[in-house]
């Protein structure tokens, strides 16, 4: 009699699909060693409103352009990252929320969706070091939807930067696969912590044009006036969030 081969019981499953052969484990998500790009510059408020979801209200008009690139040191694999925050609350919650945020690779690309519901898409990414200049450059399609120039003047620290107090905002939102069901939708806080090396991280003059793009409308947080560029090399620790909003 051939015996039967016994089914994977839920309780044996890894952290993440495929069942078989899961794509990433638990966070937190560790980078080491990345080198950070950063432009912080005003807007409009109204163009803040335009990009965030109920029941997140505008904040500040400060905006702040970050691309990234990690090598080795990372627990998701060597990749780049761009993304562009808004200042942002909910109740007694001040935050940072991405409505434009890119990878080059799928492993942060569905591990950032899936847990924490980061807006993610994927991209080319790239940072040079040209001249006096360090340029950031983001390509999707056909358009340079972002491009970023910092001249690195002087040490600097992070809290230069002026991210809000309480983490990052995410709207996790994952259609029904049943017609007529509700979809999962949740806003989410998670208290990320970037720390810069001593010695590494830099400030100074900074630059950000967004090529328009209906598609990629990266162009509706036009810059009103540039505060400052930064640049260097630091380590970012992202741990699991927490539910405030059930929609």
């Amino acid at each position: 009699m051939k015996k039967e081969v016994a089914k994977l019981k839920f309780e044996e499953w890894p952290y993440t699909n495929p069942i078989v052969s899961y794509l990433y484990s638990r966070p937190p998500i560790i980078w080491r060693d990345m080198r950070v790009q950063l432009v912080v510059y005003e807007t409009d408020i109204e163009n803040v409103r335009r990009v965030i979801p109920e029941p997140l209200e505008p904040r500040t008009n400060r905006v702040i352009a970050w691309i990234s690139k990690v090598e080795l040191a990372a627990t998701q694999g060597s990749f780049g990252e761009a993304a562009i925050y808004v200042q942002v609350k909910f109740g007694d919650a001040e935050g940072d929320y991405e409505p434009f945020l890119y990878v080059n690779n799928h492993l942060p690309l569905t591990g950032g969706r899936e847990i924490w519901g980061f807006q993610k898409k994927m991209a080319e990414i790239e940072l040079f070091q040209e001249y006096e200049a360090v340029r950031g450059q983001v390509n999707r399609l056909g358009h340079q939807i972002v491009k970023t120039l910092v001249v690195p003047e002087s040490e600097a620290t992070m809290d230069e930067v002026g991210w809000s107090r309480d983490g990052v905002f995410s709207l996790k939102y994952i259609p029904a696969a049943e017609e007529g069901q509700e979809p999962l939708r949740q806003l989410v806080l998670t208290k990320g912590t970037v720390t810069v090396q001593e010695g590494k991280f830099f400030g100074g003059r900074g630059s950000v044009v967004f090529e328009r793009s209906q598609i990629d409308p990266t162009y509706l947080l036009e810059p009103k006036h540039v505060i400052g560029g930064f640049f260097g090399q630091g380590d970012l620790y992202l741990p699991l969030g927490k539910i405030l909003h059930r929609y």
